[in-house]
Parts: C-alpha cells; sequence; structure tokens
C-alpha cells in the first residue's frame, strides 16, 4: 500500500485486489455475496482508507477506468485534484454502457458477483468522479457508471446507479455543476432526461487535497426492491466514454451492499427516552426499540434471543423471542420490567435481534443493544475521601445519568446545590451527602458521600487596600487565625521585595514600593498556605515651584527665599525646619543649600533645593574720607566719595546726631553746609547706595568727622 505521490495524501489505497476481496468488502447487513468475478485490470481497482478528504466516505472499494493507486508519480484516484489522473490501460468498452452513456465507451472496469439478501430491498452507497469535470461537461465524453441489478421479479438487466427520483443514469453529463466545459453545449446535458443537469448532487473538487479528479457527485444511495432469500446477480461497471484519456472512477463504501434497516435501541421507559438505558427494579421499566428503516405495508416479524448477566424470572419478567412491527410502523417496543429482589447489583440484559427472513436456514444479526438493571438508582461519587489544605478547591462529582434531580448539603463553601459537578471550599473538614431522585417515578431516592478532610490552614486577613504619604512608614500587619508558633512567613512585592518578617515595616513610601503585597502563611506542620494580598498605593504631592540657584550680593539687605506651592515647609541646610521663608545670611561671600516642601492633604511632597549664592557684586575701589574741613583753604574742604569705574552712585544721606538729614542727593559730594548756613562741627553718619557694573547694588554706611 503506498500513499499518492503527493505530501498531502488523505486517502490510502491498496490497488491489485482479487475479485473475492471487493466483493466480500461490500457485504452488510442482511446479504451473502457469491461467485465473485472481476472484469478489470489490476491497476485499475483497489481497496481505499480515508484518513481526512471531502469524500464523504470512510472506507471501502474504488474501481477506475485508469489506475486506483497512485505511485511512482503516476497519479491514480488519491492525489491533489491540482494533478492530473489520466492512464490508458487498453481494454475495451462495455456495451450497456454504450447505450447509457450515448458514446462508444473504453477502458472498462467491472465487478460481478451473486447476492442472497434477507430482506425486501438492497442498497449501496456509492460517490462517482472524474477527470472529465470542469473541462468536458456537457460534452462528448460522457463518462458512466452503472450498478447493473438481475434476477427474479426483474425484466433483463436494471441500472440501479441512477439521479435519485429519476430514471437517469448517473454520468459525468447528468450531474456536475451546470457550467459547460469547452467542448460541450448545455444540450449535451439537457439532453439526458428532465431535470438534467442535476447540480445539487455535484461537489466541486478544484481545490481538493485527497482526490485527483477535478469533480465528484455527493454520496449517493443506490436501491432496488428484491425477494428474501432468491439469488439476484450484480454488476458494477465504469467505463470512459468518447476516448481514454481522462480517468474516472467510482468509490463503494465498505458493508453498504446490504438489505432493510433493522437497528434495536436500548432505553429506559418512554416516558424518560433520554434517560441512560437502564431498568430500575419495581419503578422503572426499560425497553428495547426495534426499528425498521422503512415502513411496511404488512406486519414484520422480528426475533431476537438475550444475552447478559440479568436473569429471566429473577432480575426481570421474562420476555418472548419476538416483536411484531405493525404495518405501516417503523418501530416496536419491547418492555423490560424489572422484579424487585434483595440487592444483588448491577446486572446487564441484551438483545440481538435477526433479520425477518431466514435464508437458506441462516439467520442473520441485524443488530443488538444493552441495558443496566439496577436495584435501586444508582450512583456513585468522586474523588474518593481526600484530604485538603484549607481553601483548596475539591472538584466534586456524582456519576449518574443527567436526568436525576441531584440535592447536596451541606451547601456552605459550595458553589452550587443542584449541579453534578460542584466546585467545595472546604475550610474544616466536612462529609458532603449528595441524594439522587427520578422525579415522577416511585424510585426510591439513593445516597451518596465524599468525605473531605482539611489539614489546619491559617486564615490571614490584612487591612483593606491603604495609600501611604510620600517618604513614610508603613507596617504590614496580618490577622493570622489559628494563633499559633508553626508558621512561616513570606511577603513579596514589587521591585523584587521579600520579607520573612510576620509584620514587615515598608519604610519608605516611594513610588517605587507602591503595588501588590502578597502574603504566603505555611503551617511548618502540614505544609498548608494561607495567603493574603494587600495593595499600597503611595500619595506623593507635586514639588513646589522654586527657582535655583538664587543670587544674593554681599553684604546687600536679605530678602526671603521664594517658593510656590499649597503649604509650603522650609527647611535650614542644617535640616531644622523653620517657620516661614528663611532670609538667607549675606556678610560673606559662602554657598548655601534650602531645601523646600509642599503639604497636600497631610502628604509631604519631595524636597525641592535652593541652592543660595552669595556673591561680592562690586568688584572695584571706594574711598570714603573719614573727616573734612570745610574753611575755605583749598584742602579737605569737601566731604566727597571717590569709586572707580565699578560703581555709579546713586544716593548719598548725611544725617546728624539726631538722625535729621542735613544733606541728600545723588551727587557723592558734600560742603559741609546745611540749609540754614554752615554746619556745626561733630561727627555726622552717612548712607550711600552704589549701583555695580556687574549688576546689583552696594550700600555702604559709616560716620565723617567735620572739623572747623
Amino acid at each position: 500500500m503506498l500513499l499518492c505521490g503527493d505530501a498531502g495524501a488523505q486517502i490510502n489505497v491498496a490497488g491489485g485486489q482479487t475479485a473475492s476481496v471487493l466483493a466480500q468488502k461490500l457485504a452488510g447487513q442482511g446479504v451473502t455475496v457469491l461467485n465473485a468475478v472481476l472484469r478489470c485490470p489490476s491497476q485499475a481497482n483497489g481497496l481505499f482508507t480515508v484518513v481526512s478528504s471531502n469524500l464523504g466516505l470512510d472506507s471501502g472499494i474504488v474501481l477506475t477506468t485508469g489506475r486506483a493507486e497512485s505511485v511512482l508519480g503516476s497519479y491514480g484516484v488519491n492525489g491533489p485534484s491540482d494533478a492530473l489522473a489520466s492512464s490508458q490501460n487498453g481494454t475495451p468498452g462495455d456495451s450497456m454502457l454504450n447505450v447509457l452513456s450515448g458514446q462508444y465507451t473504453k477502458d472498462a472496469c467491472g465487478l460481478d458477483f451473486d447476492v442472497v439478501p434477507a430482506g425486501d430491498t438492497v442498497s449501496i452507497d456509492y460517490v462517482f468522479s472524474s477527470e472529465e469535470y470542469i473541462s468536458a461537461v456537457c460534452g462528448p465524453y460522457n463518462d458512466v457508471f452503472a450498478f447493473f441489478i438481475s434476477g427474479p421479479g426483474i425484466t433483463g438487466l436494471d441500472n440501479m446507479a441512477k439521479v435519485p427520483g429519476t430514471t437517469i443514469p448517473v454520468a459525468i453529463n447528468s450531474i456536475n455543476n451546470g457550467i459547460p466545459g469547452a467542448s460541450g453545449s448545455l444540450a449535451g446535458c439537457t439532453s439526458m432526461g428532465p431535470g438534467s443537469p442535476f447540480t445539487a448532487y455535484y461537489n466541486d473538487n478544484i481545490s481538493g487535497t485527497s482526490i485527483t479528479h477535478k469533480g465528484m457527485t455527493k454520496v449517493l444511495k443506490a436501491m432496488h426492491v428484491v425477494s428474501p432469500c432468491d439469488t439476484y446477480h450484480f454488476r458494477i461497471v465504469i467505463a470512459d466514454a468518447g476516448n481514454d484519456k481522462y480517468d474516472s472512477g467510482v468509490f463503494l463504501e465498505a458493508g453498504s451492499l446490504k438489505t432493510g434497516e433493522y437497528k434495536v435501541q436500548a432505553l429506559a421507559t418512554a416516558v424518560f427516552d433520554g434517560l441512560s438505558p437502564i431498568c430500575i427494579k419495581g419503578c422503572l421499566p426499560g425497553h428495547f426499540k426495534v426499528k425498521n428503516a422503512k415502513a411496511k405495508a404488512t406486519p414484520q416479524v422480528v426475533r431476537f434471543a438475550t444475552t447478559g448477566s440479568a436473569v429471566s424470572g429473577v432480575d426481570y419478567i421474562p420476555l418472548a423471542d419476538s416483536v411484531v412491527i405493525p404495518a405501516y410502523a417503523t418501530y416496536a417496543d419491547v418492555p423490560v420490567y424489572g422484579i424487585p429482589t434483595a440487592s444483588n447489583g448491577a446486572k446487564t440484559l441484551g438483545i440481538t435481534i435477526y433479520a425477518p427472513s431466514i435464508c437458506n436456514s441462516t439467520s442473520f444479526a441485524a443488530d443488538s443493544a444493552v441495558l443496566t438493571i439496577y436495584d435501586t438508582i444508582y450512583i456513585t461519587t468522586r474523588p474518593a475521601d481526600t484530604i485538603v489544605c484549607g481553601n483548596d478547591s475539591v472538584q466534586l462529582q456524582v456519576i449518574g445519568d443527567g436526568i436525576y434531580s441531584y440535592s447536596w448539603v451541606p451547601l456552605t463553601d459550595l458553589s452550587g446545590g443542584n449541579t453534578m459537578i460542584p466546585l467545595a471550599f472546604p475550610m474544616v473538614s466536612t462529609v458532603y451527602t449528595v441524594t439522587a431522585t427520578l422525579p415522577g417515578t416511585s424510585c426510591p431516592f439513593r445516597t451518596a458521600t465524599v468525605n473531605i478532610i482539611t489539614r489546619s490552614t491559617a486564615a490571614v486577613t490584612l487591612v483593606a487596600d491603604t495609600q501611604v504619604c510620600y517618604n513614610t512608614s508603613f507596617q504590614l500587619s496580618p490577622v493570622v487565625a489559628p494563633v499559633n508558633s508553626f508558621y512561616s512567613y513570606q511577603w513579596n512585592g514589587p521591585g523584587g521585595y521579600t520579607s520573612s518578617v510576620e509584620n514587615p515595616v515598608l519604610s519608605a513610601g516611594v513610588p517605587a514600593n507602591a503595588g501588590i503585597y502578597h502574603l504566603t502563611v505555611t503551617n511548618d506542620t502540614n505544609g498548608c498556605k494561607g495567603r493574603a494580598d494587600i495593595n499600597v498605593a503611595i500619595f506623593t504631592p507635586p514639588a513646589p515651584v522654586v527657582t535655583s540657584p538664587a543670587y544674593y550680593c554681599l553684604n546687600n539687605p536679605a530678602i526671603a527665599l521664594n517658593a510656590y506651592g499649597n503649604e509650603l515647609h522650609w527647611y535650614l541646610p542644617d535640616g531644622t525646619m523653620v517657620s516661614g521663608a528663611p532670609a538667607p545670611p549675606v556678610d560673606a561671600i559662602a554657598q548655601y543649600l534650602y531645601h523646600v516642601t509642599n503639604v497636600v492633604n497631610n502628604c509631604e511632597s519631595p524636597q525641592a533645593d535652593v541652592q543660595v549664592k552669595v556673591e561680592k557684586c562690586c568688584d572695584g575701589n571706594v574711598f570714603i574720607p573719614s573727616a573734612f574741613s570745610p574753611n575755605a583753604d583749598g584742602l579737605n574742604d569737601i566731604f566727597r566719595v571717590q569709586e572707580d569705574f565699578s560703581y555709579s552712585l546713586k544716593t548719598m544721606s548725611v544725617f546728624n546726631r539726631w538722625g535729621q538729614v542735613v544733606y541728600s542727593g545723588n551727587v557723592g559730594a558734600w560742603d559741609g553746609t546745611t540749609d540754614n548756613g554752615p554746619a556745626d562741627a561733630g561727627v555726622y553718619y552717612y548712607k550711600i547706595t552704589f549701583g555695580c557694573i556687574l549688576g546689583g547694588t552696594m550700600v555702604k554706611t559709616g560716620d565723617v568727622t567735620l572739623i572747623r
């Protein structure tokens, strides 16, 4: 057996089979196959098994006009549709197919055999496929397939392979996509008969990966009325029409050649047909439903035999050996009534039905079914008694029929009280009991239990999610019950935080410490773990807005620092917090670092730094006399201030000892007079303001002596 040469092959084909193997592969319920003869080249036939395909059949036999099995680059039926199956076998056609096709045929492949049916109809399932599809539709290359039957009650040969509901043979021109190919016209299809072409029975395969042929029919059923136990001759044959270039094939499903459709199904009583096939002694009958796919005009007697461990007359009321399907009906019931007994466990009762006709003293087993007879409603539970840690979930399950009503107790820590599969979260050891009842019957209820044993597990509680101010500490304080000394603690949190302390302190409330902290408390005596989480948020107010660096001139009057915020806290360079904005010292050239924070909702922001620089703003020379003598002798007659280019005098004021201004002006010279005439000799005081060429101002104060 080889796969098709393409790596995507999804159908296995084993070519070169014998007539007997092919015919027996088709035999199904109620038929005996005899005297098989194969008139077909060896490479043109085979057995197929589907792995994955759009064929619609899972296994069977295939007959072709070329090659069945793809091998060594020569394509048969199992290949991709973009390949081409075209083999010339050089064999003659078939005279009967010439008539059906309306063309001279070539490369015929046929299988003949006799069939003895046990019923009054025979049928077989098949799919016809061809490379002629698409290009040759409605043209002269009308490849054709037939399933001829002859025998008692049939005149000559009758073709079973017909378009459903018609007398038109299955062929390229009768079932297709309705679009004429390059060599055809629609008349080539309509001439096959009324309604042709039948597109509803066609499957396009132009993009197929498992069937080489470009198109195929849907799964069709060939059927014919027969007389039970008579012998009929079958001839399955396929041929190319018009030429032998493009191949066609027919796939016939394994076991689908059968007579009648007798089946048996085991059920609970008719009111509970959805129930599993059971019978409960004394309260719920069961039954077998014996079915025929097609109603008959006369009653059908279907014989059966019983099997199983249940004892007739002990576990159930004895059954007859047959049942009658009434005329024009499709089924009959075989009721099963259980006999109440002491508990002796579940028993099985099966019946095997036989086709109504007995041919050549042979009865054909058509089908079988089994039901279970219970002493009472039968349920079991899962899991077995189980030991878990508290707070672990346990999937409980009751094994029983879905039509039962279920009730679990206790409901504490249970996800549902009326489901078959509740989830339990036991904190303490608990026996869960489930009760099953069957509403509408007198069946007694049934209970089953599951014992869940819980080991001591810490119940861990943490405060609710909390918010912490920036740069403040926060203690994680769990409450653990029951209290004992056999616990181990493991904290995990943001940024790789870990701690094995029961009550750790988060010492720095910074944004990196915000997030979820997980606590696992392990009972060291049994390994059970309790868990809890807390989400810690860090509130960080915005820092105040500052100007830094701030420049001050040496010896200038100091002014307070400035910042903008909500509620400001100022800190001196040594870290001391002061009330209000400080004024830095300016009596020496220096640099200082002040800090200021913003307080919002009682949370203090990160510090903003203010760098203070005290500099000598005027870097030149100033001469201020300490005495002068305004006596007109030409020597030191004027109190005159002398500055270099770095300065510009802005104002000068002179005061007597009582603080009265005796001179004020923007000229740095005083001649020792006042508005009232010459000033008295004595000590006077001055205040002089200079503008600096480098920016800023400088103030000089002192005293000068006036000598007369």
